[in-house]
């Protein structure tokens, strides 16, 4: 897992703060965005293997966000796992179903991120 790199979207600091160091210390490097912005200037200048997307980010909502990524890394927006707290549209869940790799409940257990990426990563 060593030089493997994700990608964090999510506005709550806790969360973030959460997984970058849980993730940090199963191998991982981290990067870190609070917004869908701030996400897309760092999937510009780096390579991630996965993303980690909130479905709800202050300037978008995590399938608009999505939508962006396929435009710039088709091969990254295969390897995106969503992650939510709210309840969910049969709409929405259908979306993450046909377009990402995964979908996480919030609040999550660890152990099923780090599966849900393990799975991706196994492709």
């Amino acid at each position: 897992m060593a030089g493997i790199r994700l990608l964090v979207v999510d506005d709550e600091p806790e969360i973030v703060a959460i997984l970058c160091e849980m993730l940090g210390e199963h191998g991982y490097v981290v990067d870190a965005a609070r917004t869908a912005e701030q996400a897309i200037a760092l999937i510009r200048e780096h390579i991630y293997e996965v993303a980690l997307i909130d479905f709800n980010l202050p300037d978008m909502d995590g399938m608009m966000l999505h939508r962006q990524i396929r435009q710039m890394d088709e091969e990254l927006a295969g390897r995106t796992i969503f992650m939510s707290g709210l309840l969910q549209t049969e709409a929405n869940l259908g979306y993450y179903r046909a377009e990402s790799a995964g979908f996480v409940g919030k609040p999550f257990d660890l152990r099923d991120v780090l599966e849900q990426i393990q799975r991706v990563l196994e492709g």
